[in-house]
């Protein structure tokens, strides 16, 4: 099945695509760089496997350049108009309804640890709150809460209460899973070149990029 790529954001010659479904997949990125950098309507090619993102520049109409897509099983676009599929229209809608979804998730989880400390259930196993001082670190940047979240499993530790529950473990896992993924394209580079003016093939160059890895081609 083709990836569906989503327009975030278009201005003339210039487009911003999204395929949520093919996220923190290093391989395709470069692929499609690879494959469709080679059109010599594209001026500049821009893929962020981190984000899930391809940014293009290129000499309208964008057209061909999505047919080439389409016609190589790289991914097919997905416009929103009032023509569209009701039940397009929804998916795509909830695609864009993600950050507000997720601060409501973050009010009502706020209001459910409110009520376990009225409960008088204040602390988790030791797992968690090492878990907890993990993200506290990593993705908070925040040393002083996790310094109190490993105080906090120390403390639990002595206790004897050292692990979760078996879906809390298997959930880490699989976050722990993804992370490694992600940092995988955090840690490789790519950048494919090339002169259509001149008529010089695209060539590769690697690099680490700061904010994931990215994949280019420019004029």
């Amino acid at each position: 099945m083709i990836p569906v790529a989503y327009i975030e954001h278009q201005l003339p010659g210039r487009v911003r695509l999204r395929i949520p479904s093919r996220r923190g997949k290093v391989p395709f990125f470069e692929t499609v760089v690879q494959k469709l950098s080679k059109h010599p309507a594209i001026r500049e090619l821009n893929a962020s496997p981190l984000t899930g993102s391809i940014t293009l520049q290129y000499l309208e109409p964008l057209q061909p350049i999505t047919a080439t897509a389409a016609d190589q099983r790289l991914f097919e676009i997905f416009r929103l108009d009032p023509k569209t599929n009701p039940s397009e229209s929804k998916r795509a809608a909830r695609l864009s309804d993600g950050p507000e979804l997720a601060t409501g998730i973050a009010s009502g989880l706020s209001g459910l640890s409110l009520f376990r400390i009225a409960q008088g259930n204040v602390l988790g196993s030791a797992t968690e709150n090492l878990w907890h001082a993990f993200g506290a670190q990593r993705i908070l940047g925040r040393p002083d809460i996790a310094a109190a979240f490993v105080a906090l499993g120390l403390y639990q530790i002595l206790r004897g209460r050292l692990f979760g529950s078996a879906s809390s473990l298997f959930f880490y896992a699989l976050v722990m899973r993804q992370m490694a993924v992600m940092e995988q394209a955090r840690g490789r580079g790519w950048a494919v070149a090339a002169r259509s003016a001149s008529g010089v093939g695209p060539s590769s160059n690697a690099g680490t990029g700061a904010t994931g890895s990215q994949f280019t081609k420019t004029d």
